[in-house]
């Protein structure tokens, strides 16, 4: 990345939107915008009439001037008409009067540069535009706000201080002044150790946020899973048949939910009579099917448990407990009056009932859409409702550097009773940069250009 010259780039999601933003920072940002305007911006906010390719049009034209702004630099953004061909052609503009296309994380990390955000929080603002669910948002935005920095930076500061008083000592050998003892440096080690590990142990993991989790659909043949997958998805993703044994595959797709998305995929049905003695070509396809099925619902992170209204066969065997119990085809001419008049309050799919499994039971039709709302909010309650309250995650550069350091320090601390106080600063030392790597404050310039390199252009 270069710095020094003037940045700019489309800072909003491509679409047809409401507006548009067109956003610059650096030295020339507002000569170049006083060329496009015609005039000098006259304030931090400025109503104006832009022309570009003979093509006029409203603009609000907001006006940060450095050291103030975002980036440090002087900043302008252009909010105009939501035209994807009207933004290309203002950023054209730009370019010509000398501004420069952004790279990927630029205006981002001019902000980190320049001192306006550490390493972790540069992270957040890439975690919040790539976040697909409110427990990544709110992840995101705890690092954007600083968080990791806040718990981390009185520990480096005990860490720091601790090295000073040791290094002090080495300083003074020959006059035999102590400026700390070894007991002493012992318990601040110690007491630092239990901090990150505290950390560790209390944030969940941020990758997991970002895996969209697989919620799998598991049942006998012909029970309706993949009806309910094409109800779900909103698309025909797979083949609906009233021969059993149809879906022959794992199929999958992205399903919205209020909270975030999720993978719900169809499997094969299960049947546990099948004849294992049975050698011909068609059963040794059919257990191999069941295999791939049991083996998909094994990796899952929730399943769900389809059954036919009618079937009042006993319940397929699983190796695990289903989390939802999905009773379907209420549409069935056996099933008329079954559903409540609409004049009642509570749906009856909604109600809480103990199926085979002694689970939460919902039940519903997938081809006329009664109980599906009902099944969708389950869903949602069941997947991210245990992420609601997360305050804080780590990622794994985080915890690289995390541990990294707790290992030192664990050093540092057989140092402080068992070696010289040279050794115990040593261990310090890497400590206190595997600290500083997190927050950016030490890191080589590869690792913060892989960071900046996933961000999108324009922020």
């Amino acid at each position: 990345m270069q710095s020094g010259d003037t940045i700019v780039a489309i800072s909003s999601a491509t679409g047809a939107a409401a507006r548009m933003i067109v956003r610059m920072s650096g030295a020339e940002a507002i000569t170049i915008a006083a060329k496009l305007l015609g005039r000098q911006p006259e304030s931090s906010v400025t109503r104006a009439s832009v022309t570009v390719r003979e093509c006029s049009f409203p603009a609000w034209i907001y006006l940060f001037r450095a050291p103030h702004s975002v980036t440090s630099e002087d900043v302008v953004e252009f909010h105009i008409p939501g035209n994807p061909l009207l933004a290309r052609w203002t950023l054209e503009a730009m370019i010509s009067h000398g501004a420069r296309q952004a790279d990927a994380g630029e205006f981002t990390a001019r902000a980190y540069f320049n001192g306006k955000l550490d390493l972790s929080q540069a992270e957040g603002v890439s975690a919040a535009v790539s976040a697909h669910s409110e427990a990544e948002l709110n992840a995101a935005r705890q690092l954007l706000a600083g968080e990791l920095s806040r718990r981390l930076a009185p520990l480096m500061e005990e860490i720091a201080h601790t090295l000073a008083l040791v290094e002090a000592g080495i300083d003074f050998t020959e006059e035999d002044i102590s400026f700390i003892s070894p007991a002493e440096a012992l318990e601040r080690v110690v007491a630092v150790i239990r901090a990150l590990e505290q950390l560790v142990s209390d944030s969940p993991r941020f990758e997991p946020l970002t895996h969209l989790p697989q919620v799998v659909l598991v049942g006998k043949p012909n029970a309706g899973k993949s009806t309910l997958l094409n109800a779900l998805s909103g698309q025909k993703r797979a083949v609906v048949s009233p021969v059993a044994g149809t879906t022959r595959d794992v199929l999958g797709a992205t399903v919205t939910l209020a909270r975030g998305s999720i993978q719900l995929l169809d499997v094969a049905g299960l049947d546990d009579s099948s004849d294992a003695s049975d050698e011909s070509v068609q059963s040794q396809i059919d257990r191999d099917m069941q295999l791939r099925a049991r083996s998909t619902l094994e990796e899952a992170d929730y399943l769900l448990l389809v059954k036919d209204v009618t079937d009042t066969s006993e319940t397929i065997r699983l190796s695990r407990d289903a989390d939802l119990l999905v009773i379907t085809k209420l549409d069935l001419p056996s099933c008329a009056g079954v559903l409540p008049a609409a004049s009642e309050k509570q749906s009856w799919a909604a109600r809480p009932r103990c199926g085979d499994a002694g689970i939460r039971t919902i039940s519903l039709s997938a081809l006329t859409g009664a109980g599906l709302h009902e099944l969708r909010a389950a869903l949602d309650k069941m997947v991210f409702s245990r992420e609601a309250n997360q305050t804080l995650s780590l990622n794994a550069r985080h915890l690289q550097y995390i541990n990294a350091c707790i290992h030192s320090l664990k050093r540092a601390a057989h140092s402080a009773s068992k070696h010289g106080s040279e050794i115990l600063a040593l261990e310090l030392r890497e400590a206190l940069d595997s600290l500083g790597s997190v927050l950016g404050e030490v890191s080589p310039d590869d690792v913060i250009g892989r960071i900046f390199a996933t961000f999108c252009i324009g922020k």
